[in-house]
């Protein structure tokens, strides 16, 4: 059985044009038929599809004029003969290729055997291969990855990306992510997975166009896009993205990350589509494959998470219908942090959350006299503006809530904001009488809240988020300014004036000094990271020793204060020029990623000790590496803003068993009665809440509308204690969506299974640390490089190795320059290339994970750039055919001379991919064939296992001299031997085809089924959901009582009932296509047995 061509029996010789099915050869490859297409009329040329087969070209298109092609032939059957021809290969070389054949095999019928873990620059914990599992026993996957924050949701997207890359069942990758997490994507991929991803933003289509034309579509010049939510619902980038995705792209693939973003909007009964709703579905509809991400999948509203699950699967799930729970467990992943810590793994560190506590100052500290005095000017505007109309109450409510948060902040951030507002004041009264209009109404988010990293206001230059933050303080001061025409009016202007008078004054005089809370700062500095900072009587420069500390605040004006404090306060140290970083909206791209580098490098190789962030850091960008220590310069209103901030060290990876997370707290200030419980509030949801945070978030945003009122202090502390999900809520969030969470029992359970998934997988693709370095060392020698040389370890005691430079060889291709580059730290900003290259040597690289974030090893793993160059050329068909002689011959202490004939069985599927692959090795023991009686005879399958375990032991030791006589008679009898152990081989061949090819009509049988169960399911829940409404609002008063005057839910409530019956018509067309697009996703289009070599094992003795 050399080559079985799909149902085809006939002579290939007689056919001029080939069928679909057959394998041809064209161009000197060999190419699987996919399409024929013959021309009606004679004298034109036949367009035949093709796909390669070839490892070197797995899945390639390619479409010819049959005709027309010089060397256009059908395939005439494998070259056995061609074995042994040019004598025997060196060992090493030829099990360095053997083991590259076999790490790339891949199989469809076993959805437990996978590959990317294996391939991959991560340390393996195995809690993260059960998304992997699930999508591989899904047809098309689209999978929820609904772990909790910091559990590595990133890795486990990249293993199930690159898995389906490896099995030809993706070829296409768009990854929608927040824009302050795409740096974080793209590095994470890169590193990780050996996947080079283009970010696709407005420099990215400038370039391309430049570069190929301006009537180019830019998604049609890569294969793996990272873009940000803002620009997919942008139509200057949906627009192109339609238009390559067409109405369905096969092989696609679209991750979106934060998904719970494409969730429709809360209602207050019924959730609503927002603009990123309707655009997510959209597109995700045209893609074949989705993964969706997301700690905080579920917002309390049962129609906005089906509406999610349905942008996921619409298949499995519709828009305003419950939630069929056996179909949500297919599709969904979820655990806990906690529960994940409670079972035993490791690398999670305790949380300590440390209040610091201000007290004995002075009754005219700055900080208490300027509180005192804005509450009193609140009380003054609110008395005056008691009969005035809602909106120019609720303008001046915000006004005073966001002149509060900007004092709690600082009073540099006070005294900025109150300086535009009390000009404004002045403006306004100046004015009155006269024609000039007041300012033009705008929104006023920035009022009483930050500008959120996921804002598109986030990159802006402080100049311009301070216009934008000036602007709105303007209209609402305008918005709630005195009339002339008031009574009493001048007198309440002045005494309105008066109260601004003395704040200004006070806050402009303060405004430069350090506060107690810098005051405690710098004696935290002083005994935790560099003793005798506080002394300005030394002589000597105070030494830092190796501790980091992150400082969070929400504002830019905060922000220059604190950096203007520590700069000045820390002049006198060592090296004080380099020791502060700072990182803020508009921090570019570039220089993000230096200063996460150079934070997260060992402290004896950059200086950087403190990094002072706002808000625009909380989310996409890990710091725990060095660091364990964070202060809160002011306490966010929103619980979820300071988690995320934790989160930045508190995570996987973090060296230390605790991190110590620091607030201030001013005992003589009532307000800050409310920050501490909102500090604890904050651990309150962690703990014990987790993913429904954000529901919280939204009734904490209510309490403080208004700002702390002191009249309220108590009354606040309770509601924001009190603060929790009504039971209807917390019951629909824990049916629809924890109930598929794996609590302690089930998941301890589950990580014992994957366990065994990931033995079992390893073992069958053979891949292991000292093989790999082996094929690595081989590849090196073809080169004629220097080998791999040992160079220490790293702090966790790992091996660490010397790359030879190979792009300075004599000779050597100047593409390996750029090759190289791949294992040097990333350049920066503005360095030019050859400066980089002569500052940046090549780093030691290492063959496991170091198991901390460092830039100071490379670890080399399968699909690393340079190891897929290195490797390549094992699999590349001129090293295969014209390099390699596919024959070895090995010394082993066993008595008995053995021979082995090894062959590859692939069965191909559409497109060519490999339904399935495996390597085939027949033995028998060998004896001259001048003595010999008849033919080799296969071994029993002990005597088998034993020659395999000769073998595997053999190629991993060293060679004697081989005796040239035994190597002359064994080369003699190669031809014979491979004859006769061919038709073994073939036999073998035929029975492992018949297995792999029952076990993929077993599951194309089994998932076609339950398709078809899930439409009749989903069929069936609409109708009495139909049947539900007509009966609940048969009467039209029911629905309002139910909706009231809310005429947007009462819209998409009237959407959703006309999608039902949509739907209803689809799902009629699915029953009949669907289970038979599954079945042929499964079935064989080709087979081939193609000869791997023969190899001979020699006894020492002779």
């Amino acid at each position: 059985m050399s080559t079985i061509h799909g149902d085809q029996s006939s002579d290939l010789h007689s056919v001029s044009v080939p069928a679909p099915g057959e394998i041809v050869r064209v161009r000197q490859r060999f190419y699987l038929v996919e399409d024929v297409v013959r021309s009606k009329r004679k004298a034109d040329s036949t367009i035949v599809q093709l796909s390669c087969i070839e490892d070197d070209a797995q899945g390639q298109p390619l479409e010819v004029l049959w005709e027309r092609e010089l060397d256009a032939e059908p395939f005439r059957g494998e070259q056995w003969s061609g074995l042994a021809k040019n004598g025997f290969d060196d060992p090493d070389l030829f099990a360095s290729w053997f083991n590259t054949l076999k790490w790339n095999c891949i199989t469809a019928t076993d959805p437990n055997l996978f590959q990317s873990p294996f391939r991959a620059g991560i340390k393996l914990e195995a809690y993260q291969l059960e998304p992997l599992r699930k999508a591989l026993r899904l047809p098309r996957v689209n999978l929820f990855i609904a772990d909790d924050v910091g559990l590595g949701k990133t890795i486990e997207a990249g293993l199930i990306a690159r898995e389906l890359l490896l099995r030809k069942r993706v070829r296409d990758i768009v990854v929608s992510a927040p824009p302050s997490m795409l740096l974080q994507w793209k590095d994470e991929l890169e590193s990780r997975f050996g996947l080079t991803f283009e970010i696709l933003d407005k420099d990215y289509v400038r370039r391309v166009r430049q570069e190929r034309g301006f009537s180019v579509n830019p998604w049609s010049t890569h294969s793996r896009f990272l873009i940000s939510h803002r620009l997919l619902i942008d139509e200057h980038y949906g627009a192109p993205l339609r238009d390559w995705l067409g109405t369905f792209r096969p092989a696609a693939m679209l991750i979106l990350d934060e998904a719970h973003h494409a969730a429709p909007a809360s209602g207050a009964k019924y959730a609503i589509d927002s603009k990123i709703t309707r655009a997510v579905e959209d597109f995700a509809k045209r893609f074949e494959h989705r993964l969706f991400l997301s700690a905080t999948p579920h917002n309390g509203h049962s129609n906005s998470f089906s509406r999610l699950l349905e942008l996921l699967d619409p298949q499995r799930f519709c828009r305003g219908v419950a939630v069929e729970p056996a179909h949500r467990d297919e599709v969904v992943v979820r655990r806990l942090k906690e529960d994940i810590r409670a079972v035993g793994v490791e690398g999670f560190p305790q949380r300590e959350v440390i209040q610091v506590d201000i007290h004995g100052l002075a009754d005219d500290a700055p900080e208490l006299v300027l509180m005192t005095l804005l509450n009193q000017y609140r009380d003054l505007r609110e008395r005056r503006l008691q009969s005035h109309n809602r909106r120019q109450q609720a303008a001046a409510g915000l006004l005073i809530t966001g002149l509060q948060q900007r004092l709690l902040s600082s009073i540099e951030a006070f005294a900025r904001t109150l300086a535009v507002h009390r000009k404004t004041v002045q403006r306004q009264w100046d004015a009155a009488g006269s024609a000039t209009s007041a300012p033009v109404a705008r929104t006023l988010d920035l009022l009483a809240d930050s500008v959120d990293c996921d804002d598109e206001r986030a990159g802006l230059s402080e100049a311009e988020l301070q216009a934008e933050e000036d602007a709105q303080f303007e209209a609402a001061t305008a918005a709630s300014a005195i009339s002339a025409n008031e009574m009493n009016a001048t007198e309440q202007w002045r005494a309105e004036q008066t109260l601004l008078e003395k704040m200004t004054s006070i806050a402009n005089s303060a405004r430069g000094q350090a506060d107690a809370r810098v005051r405690k700062l710098f004696e935290w500095i002083d005994a935790n990271m560099c003793p005798g900072f506080l002394n300005r009587s030394g002589t000597t420069r105070p030494v830092w020793n190796q501790t980091r500390l992150l400082i969070f605040t929400e504002y830019e004006d905060t922000k220059r204060y604190l950096v203007q404090q520590l700069t000045a306060a820390i002049a006198r140290t060592d090296k004080a020029e380099v020791r502060i970083e700072v990182f803020h909206g508009p921090t570019p791209p570039e220089k993000r990623e230096e200063i996460k580098r150079a934070f997260n490098a060992a402290p004896d190789k950059h200086p950087v000790r403190i990094l002072v962030a706002t808000d625009a850091a909380r989310e996409g960008l890990n710091l725990q590496a060095h660091c364990w220590n964070l202060f809160h310069f002011d306490v966010p209103w929103n619980p979820s803003r300071m988690e995320q901030r934790n989160g930045r060290i508190d995570r996987k990876l973090q060296p230390r068993d605790k991190v110590r997370c620091h607030y201030f707290y001013y005992q003589q200030r009532p307000e800050d009665r409310i920050l501490k419980v909102l500090v604890r509030k904050t651990q309150t949801i962690r703990e014990e809440l987790g993913s429904l945070s954000q529901v919280i978030d939204a009734r904490l945003a209510a309490t403080m509308k208004r700002g702390i009122r002191r009249d309220r202090i108590a009354e606040m502390e309770s509601e924001i204690d009190k603060a929790n999900i009504d039971p209807l809520h917390r019951q629909v969030m824990e049916r629809e969506l924890e109930a598929a969470r794996q609590r302690q029992d089930g998941l301890r359970r589950q990580i014992d299974q994957l366990r065994t998934l990931a033995a079992k997988s390893q073992d069958s693709i053979g891949l292991n640390e000292e093989l790999f370095q082996k094929a690595i060392g081989a590849s090196l020698r073809l080169l004629n490089a220097d080998p791999l040389k040992p160079a220490g370890e790293t702090s966790h005691h790992v091996p660490r190795l010397t790359f030879p430079p190979l792009d300075q060889r004599q000779g050597a291709d100047s593409s390996w320059a750029s090759t190289m580059d791949s294992l040097r730290v990333p350049r920066e900003r503005g360095q030019k290339p050859w400066d980089w290259r002569r500052e940046s040597p090549v780093r030691p690289v290492v063959f496991q994970d170091p198991g901390e974030v460092t830039d100071e090893v490379v670890h080399l793993f399968l699909e690393h750039r340079i190891v897929q160059r290195l490797l390549g050329r094992f699999i590349s068909q001129g090293f295969v055919y014209d390099d390699l002689s596919r024959a070895c011959l090995v010394q082993t202490r066993d008595a008995i001379p053995r021979v082995l004939l090894t062959g590859r069985l692939a069965l191909y599927g559409p497109g060519a991919a490999r339904l399935h692959e495996e390597l085939i090795v027949v033995s028998a023991r060998w004896t001259d064939p001048a003595t010999r009686r008849g033919t080799l005879e296969l071994q029993s399958a002990a005597e088998h296992q034993k020659t395999l375990s000769l073998l595997d032991d053999a190629v991993g030791k060293s060679q004697r001299p081989m005796n040239k006589l035994a190597a002359k008679q064994l080369m003699e009898s190669s031809a014979a031997d491979v004859q006769q152990l061919q038709p073994l081989l073939n036999q073998r061949g035929l029975e492992l085809q018949r297995i792999a090819t029952e076990k993929l009509q077993q599951r194309a049988a089994e998932e076609s089924a339950a398709m078809t169960g899930i439409l009749r399911t989903q069929r069936s829940h609409i109708m009495a959901e139909i049947k539900k409404h007509a009966e609940q609002y048969s009467d039209p008063r029911q629905k309002t009582l139910d909706f009231g005057d809310d005429e947007a839910e009462l819209r998409q409530l009237e959407s959703n009932k006309r999608y039902w019956s949509k739907r209803l018509e689809m799902l009629d067309e699915e029953l009949k296509t669907e289970p038979r697009r599954i079945k042929e996703l499964y079935e064989i289009k080709a087979t081939r047995l193609e000869p791997i070599g023969v190899i001979y094992l020699w006894p020492v003795t002779g």
